[in-house]
């Protein structure tokens, strides 16, 4: 033992005690003397001492961690591959892989089935170079390969292929290059079937195009082709003559006869056309039933005439369909460049305007454009641009012709006749107006005014206390046969508060003749009405017995036309006797219009004619004269 307070400044005991709780075993299990310590020196480090298990799992932690990522990295690529495959395997639009000589590598079966194969395995044993089986257009495979070959990426490339069936699809790619070092290793892209979409295109196309009716190109073409036959004239200095063709009374017919009737007429116009004109020359169908002829490389205009007079007698003529049998006539107007205009649109008014004077001049005419029609067709226009602002301007109005029953020199009824006072050019005669209204449709508003202002007139003077008597108004064929009339005609009697009885509507022959079914049914109703109905200008049209009997019309006017002569002409004086014998056998009323003499109304007296109008009694007069007519008499 060290003497104390000196010696080793460790102090073995207070270590030993110091060491008991963190060193194990320093004593033996059973008490005694402690374990020899092993020697340590002054700068020996202290630390706790571990056991080898312990520091074999410490070491071996971070390769366990190692081996746990790499097992969940091995599943990850698995549910990635899988997922892939699931992808590749199930998608709608083909996948591939193409190598540099365009043999397929790898495809989905999306893409065997557009290729007509029914597994890729299959497509894949038979199909040594994509392009070259299934491309349809060799140079399009050809334009194909060089952009791959260039490294460049395809996107929205449409192709027409074959599939092996022989089937013919149109398919868009979408391909790009994979690189390996700075060159193509292979292409993969992507195909989709797309034949579906480029039928729905061709068939909007054929829309735009060309008319579902006749199978005509229509407008749209139209321009496209007379622009390429002017550039083409224009080149070799050549003439085209611009022919532009259109049905007459087509609406008419379409309406009454129905749409079914329509459209056979067309195709058989269109038909006739085509056959006249030859396969070469272009025939457009421009709407309604107006068609366009485009004629290359046109001679003198004699000879564009008489190209234009072939035409026309191929169109017209007779026509049978649908039960139905009847002569369609036509009209034609002619343009040529360069004479008539330099560009499409100047040649196609001068055209338009040449149809216009041909029609003007009778059925079945056609008419090469000059500069004086031009200038008579902007009058009627311009025309036409005024009384469009007429009745809203007030400048029509109404006067009233007397009917006289000549037995008593009473007036029997009276006729409201319309007219029209323009601003500039004074009256202007109904003969220049009254067909402008009926072409343009302005004839329903100003027909609806008529109406209401006769009937409503026509109560004024019944309500002052003058003797009432029928007003006949004139309907157009185009205001007759729009939907609702009869509706129109019953709503005007109630504002207007006129007996139906004191109403008498004239019309013509020819209208009544077009859809009989129809217009029995109208006549009818307006019979039931109470509705007075007269045939206006009988005998200048079909003077049937049998649609006579059919409408039980009230009463037959004969045209002036045959009583102008009949004091001098026997064939007029024969028709004009046959007319009222006629009437009196159907009892049915007669009235003679255009009496302007004593020898005309003698005639008519003689044979049992009694109701007369015409100058030789009275001209049409204004509102405020018809009431001392209805007050007097006539041939006291």
């Amino acid at each position: 033992m060290h003497p104390q307070g000196t010696g080793n400044p460790a102090r073995p005991d207070a270590d030993s005690r110091r060491d008991s709780g963190n060193s194990p075993h320093l004593w033996s299990e059973g008490g005694g003397a402690p374990a020899e310590a092993p020697p340590r020196g002054p700068f020996v480090e202290r630390r706790r001492h571990r056991g080898a298990a312990q520091t074999r799992h410490e070491a071996l932690e971070p390769v366990h961690r190692l081996l746990a990522e790499y097992e969940e990295a091995n599943r990850f690529l698995a549910e990635a591959e899988e997922c892939y495959r699931g992808l590749f395997e199930n998608a709608l639009i083909g996948i591939f892989r193409l190598n540099a000589d365009g043999e397929p590598l790898i495809v989905n079966p999306s893409m065997a089935r557009i290729c007509g194969f029914e597994t890729p395995g299959e497509m894949l044993g038979a199909v040594f170079n994509f392009g070259e089986m299934i491309f349809v257009d060799s140079s399009q495979w050809s334009d194909f390969v060089r952009s791959l070959q260039a490294g460049n990426v395809l996107s929205g490339f449409e192709a027409e292929i074959c599939d092996r069936r022989g089937t013919r699809k149109w398919v868009e790619l979408n391909v790009q290059p994979v690189l390996d070092g700075g060159g193509i290793l292979y292409h993969e892209g992507s195909a989709e079937d797309i034949t579906e979409r480029k039928r729905n295109e061709d068939r909007i196309r054929l829309l735009a195009y060309y008319d579902p009716v006749t199978g005509l190109p229509k407008r749209a073409m139209f321009e496209e082709r007379l622009s390429e036959a002017l550039s083409v004239a224009s080149w070799k200095s050549q003439r085209v003559a611009l022919l532009l063709l259109e049905l007459e009374r087509f609406k008419m017919l379409n309406d009454s006869l129905g749409k079914e009737f329509g459209d056979g007429l067309l195709k058989e116009v269109a038909e006739r056309i085509r056959i006249a004109v030859g396969e070469e020359t272009t025939v457009v169908r421009l709407g309604g039933a107006e068609f366009a002829v485009i004629l290359q490389d046109a001679k003198a205009a004699r000879e564009v005439e008489q190209f234009a007079a072939e035409v026309v007698a191929a169109v017209a003529g007779k026509f049978s369909l649908l039960g139905h049998s009847l002569n369609i006539s036509c009209t034609m107007g002619i343009s040529i460049f360069p004479v008539h205009g330099r560009d499409g649109q100047m040649l196609l008014e001068r055209a338009d305007v040449a149809m216009v004077s041909a029609r003007e001049s009778g059925t079945n005419a056609f008419q090469l454009f000059t500069e004086e029609m031009n200038h008579r067709i902007r009058e009627r226009l311009r025309l036409e641009n005024d009384l469009r602002l007429a009745l809203d301007r007030g400048e029509l109005y109404l006067v009233y012709q007397p009917q006289v029953d000549i037995r008593t020199g009473d007036v029997s009824g009276l006729e409201a006749l319309l007219r029209w006072r323009h601003p500039a050019m004074g009256i202007v005669p109904p003969g220049e107006f009254i067909g402008i209204a009926e072409s343009s449709g302005l004839i329903v508003p100003i027909g609806e005014w008529v109406l209401r202002t006769a009937c409503t007139q026509a109560k004024k003077w019944q309500d002052t206390g003058l003797r009432p008597v029928p007003i006949a108004v004139n309907v157009s064929a185009i205001q007759f046969r729009q939907q609702g009339f009869c509706e129109l005609v019953r709503c005007i009697l109630e504002e207007t508060g006129l007996d139906p009885k004191y109403l008498e509507l004239e019309l013509t022959e020819g209208l009544l003749l077009t859809n009989l079914d129809v217009m029995l049914m109208l006549v009818k109703e307006l019979r039931v009405m109470g509705v007075k109905l007269t045939i206006d200008d009988f005998g200048t049209g079909y003077s049937s017995l049998g649609y006579l009997r059919q409408f039980k019309v009230n009463r037959l006017k004969i045209d002036r036309s045959f009583v102008n002569d009949v004091s001098v002409n026997a064939d007029d004086a024969a028709i004009t006797t046959a007319i009222i014998n006629m009437a009196r056998a159907l009892n049915l009323e007669v009235l003679a219009e255009g009496v302007e003499n004593a020898e005309q109304l003698d005639f008519l007296r003689a044979q049992n004619c009694y109701e007369i109008q015409g100058y030789y009694f009275s001209k049409p007069v204004a509102v405020e004269q018809i009431a001392a007519q209805l007050q007097g008499k006539f041939l006291q």
